[in-house]
């Protein structure tokens, strides 16, 4: 009779554990499918924008050994990568886009207005069409733009080489959020991988700023 009550004292227990970690296994999953709703996806996309006030493509592809026709491919997605990498806050995601047609569309139909680092994209004239196929087919929220990347060399009073990142950040609607432009510096022309751990506060910065930018 004891072990009978043993037995059923045990299986009362075993069935409230299975029942238990069913239940959180359900209540994990309805948490994890409201953080994927509430999630906001930030698309990046950098457009064929390195420029400068001294240093011609040619050099750079001399001192840093980036083939001439990947030298803004190259700038663009290691600051894309750092700005994913950096953010830290779950309700946010930045990606970076998969080759499509319409991000080419889109790329070759933008104007990029002002002077030096002060240069910022124009999508007054873009298609509201052309845009919107963009954001569905990335299923994104909002839309950072790297506008340029310009290398500003300084003599004096010290030889230094600023990196402006331009940037734009975009809804759904086509309407602009926010702007602006952030920098680091080196002394001279770096390789990728120099570049890329030179850039990594600079690029959270961007990170940081956009996401309080969308939060307001």
């Amino acid at each position: 009779m004891k072990e009978m009550k043993t037995t059923i004292f045990k299986g009362i227990i075993l069935s409230l554990s299975v029942l238990g970690l069913s239940l959180s296994a359900k209540a994990e999953d309805h948490v994890n499918e409201n953080s994927n709703v509430s999630t906001k996806k930030v698309l990046v996309i950098g457009l064929d924008n390195v420029n400068s006030n001294y240093f011609p493509q040619s050099m750079i592809t001399e001192e840093t050994g980036i083939p001439t026709d990947s030298i803004s491919y190259t700038y663009n997605k290691i600051i894309t990568n750092n700005i994913i990498q950096s953010n830290k806050d779950k309700d946010y995601t930045f990606v970076s886009p998969v080759g499509s047609t319409e991000i080419n569309e889109i790329i070759d139909d933008i104007q990029l207005k002002g002077e030096e680092e002060e240069s910022y994209i124009d999508l007054s004239t873009l298609d509201n069409g052309e845009y919107h196929r963009l954001i569905d087919a990335a299923n994104a929220d909002y839309v950072l733009f790297l506008n340029q990347h310009y290398l500003k060399w300084q003599e004096k009073p010290l030889r230094t080489l600023f990196h402006f990142v331009s940037y734009s950040l975009y809804d759904k609607n086509q309407k602009e959020i926010t702007k602006g432009n952030n920098y680091f510096t080196c002394m001279n022309l770096e390789k990728a991988d120099k570049l890329s751990k030179a850039s990594r506060k600079s690029s959270s910065k961007i990170a940081s700023t956009v996401i309080k930018s969308i939060k307001k």
